[in-house]
């Protein structure tokens, strides 16, 4: 499974997808903000311009160096960068792993929602993934929520499994398949 940015742009009427630029310093600086985000994510919790640059590179790197694809999440109409959708290489063959975040600014207007359901199309019928699949913590409702309003399904707790602060937390784990009749 070949990974790349999408061409043509994912976009629908609500939001559109593409590649970090440092022009982006801003949604950087407010998801460092959140608590959540940073608890999750590489984004520096005192931003600084250099910190800033630093995150827009490392979500460039992460095409170069095969890990995945991170795409800046914009409001349509705007160019305007308001959260972060992450598509991961798992060792798995045909699996991708999945994450996403909004700015607090920027949720409850459906941006997220499209920009996980536009990405997750993408990956099952452009890059080949037969398996989408996104890793939640179980008090995480609003996500619970989203993933399902797309067409994940949720299969099960792994337990102790995420690394959050100073202890292990449990993950609730969703997927979309390519051969999943309701999409």
């Amino acid at each position: 499974m070949e990974l790349r940015y999408p061409d043509p742009p994912l976009a629908d009427a609500v939001v559109h997808l593409r590649a970090w630029e440092l022009r982006d310093a801003g949604c950087v600086e407010e998801a460092g903000s959140d608590p959540r985000i940073l608890a999750h994510t590489t984004v520096p919790p005192r931003f600084t311009e250099a910190a800033g640059e630093a995150f827009v590179e490392r979500q460039r790197r992460r095409l170069e160096t095969g890990q995945g694809v991170s795409l800046a999440v914009v409001a349509a109409g705007t160019d305007r960068a308001v959260g972060l959708v992450w598509l991961a290489r798992r060792p798995q063959r045909h699996v991708l792993g999945l994450g996403y975040w909004v700015v607090p600014s920027a949720r409850g207007s459906g941006l997220g929602t499209h920009a996980v359901d536009l990405a997750t199309r993408w990956a099952l019928r452009d890059l080949g993934a037969a398996r989408v699949e996104a890793w939640v913590e179980v008090d995480n409702a609003a996500s619970q929520r989203l993933l399902c309003s797309v067409g994940f399904v949720r299969e099960g707790t792994l337990r102790a499994f995420l690394d959050v602060a100073v202890r292990p937390r449990d993950a609730i784990v969703f997927s979309r398949l390519t051969q999943d009749p309701t999409r």
